[in-house]
């Protein structure tokens, strides 16, 4: 599996795009819609290790996004 030029892959299980969920030094971890996750080594070129860091710093947003809904709807019940 490699690393698409805008940070995605296919997913070799169901063929589906996998998007950058986390970045380390020790790799890439990608998800697909269905929850298969996959490891790359991380991108050496700085331009690609941009686009994953910025697929990550989105699914963060997503999130957090998310929580604050959770959190409002226990507020109103």
């Amino acid at each position: 599996m490699d690393l698409r030029t805008d940070g995605t892959a296919d997913c070799e299980t169901c063929h589906l795009p996998m998007f950058p969920i986390a970045l380390t030094d020790a790799g890439v971890t990608l998800e697909c819609a269905n929850r298969h996750r996959a490891t790359l080594p991380p991108p050496e070129d700085p331009k690609m290790r941009r686009f994953v860091q910025n697929w990550v710093a989105r699914k963060g947003a997503q999130l957090d996004q998310q929580h604050r809904r959770w959190e409002d709807d226990d507020d109103v019940e």
